[in-house]
C-alpha cells in the first residue's frame, strides 16, 4: 500500500493579504453598506495590519472599486459575443439578458441590491465606464434589427427596460412567489422567463421597425 501523499501546500496555503481584503470587504459591504464599514474592521477581519488597504488599493474607494471590478468583469465575460451578427435577434436578446436572471444570495447580490437603492459615486463611475458601453452595444443591436443606423431614444429605453425586467424577475422572485407561485414553479433557472422576455423584445423591435417605416 503506497504511503499517503502529504497535503498540497497550494491547497493549505492561506490567501494572500490582498485577496483576503477583497473577500472580507465584499462580505462586510454587502451586509451593512460601504459607508457603515470602517477600514480598520475590514483589515481586522482579513487579519492584516491597518495600513494594508492603503498599500494595496490607495484608499477605501480604491478598495471598493476593486471589489466591484470582479463581478463586472464576470458579467462582461458572460456577455461576450451577444451581438454577433450571425445570431438571430431572439438569441442575441437571450444572451444579453441571461446573466441578469440569476439568484445570488451571497455577497455580490446583497451589495448590488444596496447600490440599486442608494448608488454610491464609486458604483456609478464603475457602471458608467464598464457596463454603460455594453448597453450601448445592446441598443445598437436592437437598432440594427429595427432597420436603423443608430438607436433612437425609444430603443435605448427598450434596451434598459428589457434588462430591468430580467433583473427584477431575479431580485423580486420571493415577492413573485408570494403573489403567484405558479408563475415560476416550473422555471427554477428562469430559462423560460428569459425566452419569454426575448419574445417580447423581438415584438417591440418589430413595432419600432414598422413605426419608423411609416411615411411621416
Amino acid at each position: 500500500m503506497p504511503a499517503p501523499r502529504p497535503p498540497s501546500a497550494a491547497v493549505d496555503a492561506p490567501l494572500p493579504p490582498r485577496e483576503r481584503l477583497l473577500l472580507e470587504a465584499m462580505r462586510l459591504f454587502g451586509e451593512r453598506g460601504v459607508d457603515a464599514v470602517p477600514t480598520r474592521e475590514i483589515c481586522a477581519a482579513a487579519g492584516v495590519n491597518p495600513g494594508a488597504i492603503h498599500y494595496h488599493f490607495g484608499d477605501k474607494d480604491g478598495l471598493y472599486a476593486e471589489v466591484l471590478r470582479q463581478p463586472v468583469q464576470e458579467l462582461k465575460a458572460q456577455l461576450e459575443g451577444f451581438d454577433d451578427p450571425a445570431l438571430s435577434l431572439h438569441e442575441s436578446i437571450c444572451r444579453f439578458l441571461r446573466p441578469f436572471l440569476f439568484e445570488d444570495d451571497g455577497c455580490h447580490g446583497l451589495l448590488f441590491f444596496r447600490e440599486m437603492q442608494a448608488p454610491s459615486a464609486v458604483f456609478m463611475q464603475t457602471v458608467a465606464q464598464e457596463v454603460g458601453p455594453l448597453f450601448d452595444r445592446f441598443a445598437r443591436l436592437l437598432a440594427r434589427h429595427a432597420g436603423l443606423d443608430e438607436p433612437t431614444p425609444a430603443l435605448h429605453q427598450l434596451a434598459m427596460g428589457l434588462q430591468t425586467m430580467a433583473h427584477d424577475y431575479s431580485m423580486s422572485r420571493p415577492l413573485l412567489n408570494a403573489f403567484h407561485p405558479e408563475l415560476l414553479a416550473d422555471d427554477p433557472q428562469l430559462e423560460k422567463t428569459c425566452v419569454r422576455l426575448a419574445d417580447w423584445g423581438c415584438a417591440l423591435v418589430a413595432y419600432e421597425r414598422e413605426r419608423h417605416a411609416q411615411p411621416r
